[in-house]
């Protein structure tokens, strides 16, 4: 199982695109989660796949070839720490109760909602974790239960962390520019390739 970790523009399209990439390779998405960094213009892409090591370094390199992506990290769970949430429906009966709650004490879950049939509970903790309270629950029977894919955050941050937002944005017609450039330049110009969206990183 790989772990791609992205740091991203903030722009339409972005996540399709990523997709095309593992899906002509033939890579299934076992998760995928997106979430809000320290940057309002960056988002973070966490992808898992069960993919062979070759194949997931081509499509590492192709990921970065892209002009939306700034940073792409294949990560294991020594280099980072993992987080993922999940909500679970469990039956329970006034006798099966006590020792519902007495298991989520052990896990460290929470009660959202309780009724005489069944108790709504959620976690957050590693995958591992999420799997283990599901296990331990089943016997009592699952009536729901979702799970997001992992975030994670590097155990060693870039020295770039502390970056400037990007300046450029998605205009109509799905052509990115720079924000701050204003001025006609000729088609030999960075500034050209910047306007035309190939030269964004």
């Amino acid at each position: 199982m790989m772990t791609y970790l992205l740091d991203v523009a903030n722009h339409t399209g972005v996540v399709t695109r990523i997709s095309l990439i593992f899906r002509r390779h033939g890579a299934n998405l076992q998760s995928l989660s997106t979430a809000q960094t320290e940057h309002p213009g960056i988002v973070r892409i966490v992808i898992t796949s069960e993919i062979e090591r070759r194949p997931a370094e081509r499509i590492k390199g192709q990921l970065a070839k892209l002009v939306d992506i700034f940073k792409v990290d294949m990560i294991s769970h020594e280099e980072g720490t993992f987080r993922a949430f999940g909500m679970m429906k469990i039956a329970c009966t006034m006798q099966t109760r006590p020792q519902i709650l007495q298991l989520l004490d052990i896990f460290n879950g929470r009660v959202l909602e309780l009724t005489t049939e069944w108790v709504l509970v959620e976690m957050t903790g590693t995958p591992e974790q999420l799997e283990g309270l599901l296990n331990v629950l089943q016997p009592y029977g699952i009536l729901e239960a979702v799970e997001t894919g992992p975030i994670v955050i590097r155990h060693k941050s870039p020295r770039n962390g502390s970056r400037t937002q990007p300046t450029w944005e998605v205009v109509p017609g799905g052509v990115a520019v720079q924000a701050s450039s204003t001025s006609k330049t000729s088609s030999n110009n960075p500034q050209e390739e910047i306007r035309n969206g190939t030269n964004l990183l």
